[in-house]
């Protein structure tokens, strides 16, 4: 696999890694698991952004990623009117299973950690369907208490990719603070992908996922989340406000 140099940028203050593709992003990855080059993938959406603003110790979590990926359209257009870069959006979900099916190319083995008991027997059985020789290392429920075990489990396993689908921002706090201790030198969050992965949840239609309008069907089908997503306004507005204040002097020193 080549890679290409990656640009990285900021939107809001928070990091974001600009690939141009997922190839881009597995090639990236792989390369640095090759390396054993410690890599913590953090998926960036909107809200993330604002919720690592007004909260310190999860900013920091952030802060510690390796990789950020842009993970909602909202991140796409800041970082496209903030820096006038066209960048695609890689979301968590399709880049887990990209990594997945990458994983079995390359002869790399991976750790399943997260969900319901259920969701992962499901998700475990359905990625061995599709993906035949992909070395499933290990896996492991969401629910324990005992995260040193855990990490004993992981580290035992000797997997190369670690996905963490315990929820935001459980799961970036967790790998956070076990960074040190985990030996997988490929870590990332995955919020709810062994739920899609097993069919638990269902995702939204192709036009909503291809027009990363997203939001909108979660909040058709449950009006109730319209308190959450209100994040996203307040998200636009610092956004334009902060596209106004970096770009416009720019332009104005252009023309001169």
């Amino acid at each position: 696999m080549i890679t290409a140099p990656v640009r990285r940028t900021e939107v809001l203050g928070i990091p974001i890694t600009c690939f141009v593709s997922y190839e881009n992003a597995a090639a990236v990855i792989v390369q640095r698991i090759r390396e054993r080059e410690k890599t913590f993938c953090i998926a960036i959406n909107p809200e993330k952004v604002c919720f690592a603003r007004s909260d310190s110790t999860f900013g920091d979590v952030v802060r510690r990623g390796h990789v950020h990926i842009c993970d909602g359209m909202g991140t796409a257009l800041a970082v496209r009117l903030m820096q006038g870069w066209c960048i695609p959006r890689i979301t968590g979900v399709d880049l887990f299973l990209k990594l997945a099916a990458t994983a079995e190319q390359e002869g790399l083995s991976i750790f399943l950690l997260g969900a319901k008991p259920q969701t992962n027997d499901r998700a475990w059985a359905v990625l061995r369907a599709r993906h035949p020789n992909l070395q499933i290392a290990g896996r492991h429920h969401g629910y324990f208490e005992d995260a040193s075990t855990i990490v004993a489990q992981i580290n035992a396993s000797g997997a190369d990719m670690l996905f963490a689908a315990l929820g935001s921002p459980r799961q970036e706090k967790w790998l956070s603070e076990h960074l040190e201790a985990i030996q997988v030198p490929f870590c990332m969050g995955v919020g709810g992908s062994f739920d899609v992965l097993s069919g638990q949840v269902k995702r939204a239609p192709e036009f909503f996922r291809r027009t990363g309008t997203e939001f909108l069907y979660r909040l058709l089908c449950e009006p109730w989340r319209w308190r959450r997503q209100s994040v996203l306004l307040a998200f636009g507005v610092k956004v334009l406000l902060e596209a106004v204040v970096t770009r416009c002097p720019k332009a104005l020193f252009r023309r001169r």
